[in-house]
């Protein structure tokens, strides 16, 4: 896809990556491109920058909250989980080319250098070529590429959106099921997560912002009073007292329409928080609300 094309001379657009990597020696994993190769994340920022003009997110939010210019075709890059390549690989890249960036960082993933659910279970059907999965809903089999790819879209597409299902617990038994040693953390190059070190490198660098991502990367919504407090206060603190890290900007996870609402923008914004996107698709206009922020996902 030419990002490029979603620059417009009146709108801010906003862009989602996860991770970029020189290589990767998967069959499966990284199938939904969350981390890119090195060649064309340098291209798609090359093509960005023929034809626009890149901003932060604190420009972003100076422009909706207090008028502030932008310039034509303005365009902001910004991370979300918080992967070592962000630093090791994305940054020098960004640097080199001038382009300012927001690392959202989920602390969680940090502490124990966490897999994701979703990851832990691209982990375990890559070592496998075909097998049989029972789950809450009913069994699935696979048998070749295409099958487990079809079986992680399902798993994805169903545990994203019922609450009752606990994500980390079913990669547990599927992991499990699959005969897959339990895994919860892993130094592959689609695993390995930011040191708080790292973390404190990446805010040292005066282009840069580091913000929020929850703690436990949970869908927000899903969560009751108590635990939305003790999470986004978790990943808070977490980020002043490791990393030094006091900032007003933040990201859901997950991020789309079903996965934040009022209930929790409230939350944010009693502790501080000014500036939320989510990952819904499109580009931001005149007027555009600082916690209902579209951003375009590079896949």
């Amino acid at each position: 896809m030419t990002y490029e094309t979603r620059l417009q001379d009146d709108e801010i657009a906003i862009f989602l990556f996860h991770g970029v990597t020189p290589c990767h020696d998967c069959v499966v994993r990284n199938y939904t491109r969350k981390h890119l190769a090195v060649d064309y994340f340098n291209a798609v920022l090359r093509r960005l920058l023929a034809c626009g003009s890149p901003v932060d997110m604190e420009q972003v939010r100076l422009h909706y909250e207090e008028g502030a210019p932008v310039p034509p075709r303005a365009f902001a890059i910004t991370f979300d989980d918080g992967f070592a390549n962000n630093l090791t690989t994305a940054a020098p890249i960004l640097v080199d080319q001038g382009i300012p960036a927001t690392f959202y960082i989920t602390t969680g993933f940090v502490e124990l250098n966490y897999m994701s659910w979703t990851d832990r279970v691209e982990y375990a059907i890559e070592q496998r070529t075909c097998g049989t999965l029972r789950l809450p809903w009913g069994e699935r089999s696979f048998a070749r590429g295409e099958d487990r790819r079809a079986v992680l879209e399902e798993l994805r597409r169903v545990i994203k959106q019922d609450p009752r299902i606990d994500g980390d617990a079913l990669a547990t038994e599927i992991q499990e099921q699959l005969g897959v040693p339990v895994t919860f953390s892993s130094d592959h190059v689609l695993d390995r997560k930011l040191t708080w070190d790292q973390v404190k490198a990446l805010a040292k660098e005066p282009s840069f912002i580091v913000a929020g991502h929850s703690h436990s990367h949970r869908i927000l919504e899903y969560l009751t009073d108590a635990e939305l407090e003790q999470d986004i206060d978790n990943s808070i603190r977490l980020l002043e007292e490791k990393a030094g890290v006091r900032s007003h900007h933040y990201s859901y996870p997950e991020g789309l329409s079903f996965c934040y609402s009022t209930r929790v923008i409230d939350m944010l914004k009693r502790r501080g928080i000014r500036c939320c996107p989510s990952a819904e698709d499109g580009t931001n206009g005149a007027g555009a609300d600082l916690f209902h922020l579209k951003r375009i996902m590079v896949t």
